[in-house]
């Protein structure tokens, strides 16, 4: 690869959020990857720390994985550039952790896209910067405020809207790459009358129950309504 890339700064999903926000200080880092011993598991920002946990009131002591992101885009060590642009273009997101097989060797981010560009990198780039300029983007975007009339109208039909579940439905993850099958859980608890995330997930995989934030590739299906009236 031609783009030089980070050494990322990793923590355990255990970290507290101060601890957390402590190292991103001391590290100069904007986000931090989640392992769970060598295993990408998910990634925290500071705008998740500020967005997900501040301003939700999270205690200080909770776990980043309350507000990482899980299902985490990543790109092999080896990717061409071409793959990278193609992926921060077809992507939400801000990094993209470089795998070798499934060990995390590094961290590419778009401002290190963007001090290495060349011409043909800026086509559709510059747009996106643009974009991320008046509507600041997440490793994994927040739900779209509701307006007082959609609110009212879901209250009405007890229908989830975009980015919200309830207890019974299917989260499913989709992976990128070849090696990694989709991972799917069932939510068992959401925050608020309106079933906004972060959920409380049980995965099919290892029976663990997580806090869960749906990023850019996770898939909400609303299951539980099926069968409601046979």
């Amino acid at each position: 690869m031609t783009i030089p890339y980070q050494v990322p700064v990793t923590v355990s999903p255990a970290t507290t959020l101060a601890d957390a926000a402590r190292l991103m200080d001391r590290a100069g880092a904007g986000a931090l990857l989640v392992l769970d011993g060598e295993r990408l598991v998910g990634i925290v920002t500071d705008r998740d720390v500020v967005l997900r946990a501040v301003a939700r009131g999270l205690p200080r002591d909770a776990r980043v994985d309350a507000v990482m992101t899980s299902g985490v885009v990543t790109l092999p060590v080896t990717a061409e550039r071409a793959e990278v642009v193609r992926a921060f273009r077809t992507h939400s997101v801000r990094r993209l952790p470089l795998m070798a097989g499934a060990e995390v060797v590094g961290l590419i981010t778009l401002d290190d896209l963007l001090a290495e560009a060349v011409p043909e990198d800026l086509r559709g780039i510059g747009a996106m910067v643009t974009h991320e300029a008046h509507h600041p983007r997440h490793e994994a975007g927040l739900p779209v405020p509701a307006s007082t009339a959609d609110r009212k109208a879901r209250t009405a039909r007890t229908e989830p809207g975009p980015g919200q579940a309830r207890i019974g439905d299917q989260i499913v993850i989709h992976r990128h790459t070849q090696d990694q099958p989709d991972r799917d859980g069932e939510v068992v608890e959401v925050s608020g009358p309106f079933g906004n995330p972060p959920f409380r997930v049980r995965w099919s995989d290892d029976a663990r129950v997580t806090f869960f934030y749906p990023g850019p590739d996770a898939e909400i299906r609303h299951l539980a309504r099926v069968g409601r009236h046979t």
